[in-house]
């Protein structure tokens, strides 16, 4: 079954690119009309937004080179307010603890891989 949700707008920011491809065949095909971009490194999602590009979710990982998920997340919290992503949700190997959440006002802090749940999750508001 196909979520119909608004239009929306995701960021994937992993430096696999098979993840990413994946995951961007999976929220395409689970929610109806959405736009996905995929992204190598937080840098590049960082130009991305600077550029004005609006984002609705990204869904990051937290190892890659160039710019990981904790420098993406700093990075991000100081863009002006209107080039923020509405929710980011961290993805870890392993679970993390709610003061991680908290220290770096992630929306969620979830586990790979990403499900159908999880999809319902982060598409909820």
């Amino acid at each position: 079954m196909t979520l119909t949700k608004w239009f929306m707008r995701i960021a994937l920011i992993d430096d696999d690119a098979t993840t990413n491809f994946i995951n961007k065949n999976k929220l395409r095909k689970e929610i109806e009309g959405c736009e996905v971009f995929p992204f190598g490194n937080g840098k590049e999602a960082i130009d991305f937004l600077i550029e004005g590009n609006k984002v609705d979710i990204a869904l990051l990982d937290m190892n890659m080179p160039i710019m990981n998920g904790l420098e993406f997340i700093k990075n991000h919290s100081e863009l002006p307010q209107e080039k923020q992503i509405t929710k980011v949700f961290l993805f870890v190997e392993q679970g993390a603890h709610k003061e991680f959440k908290e220290k770096y006002k992630l929306h969620q802090v979830l586990q790979k891989p990403l499900t159908k749940e999880i999809i319902q999750l982060i598409t909820s508001d």
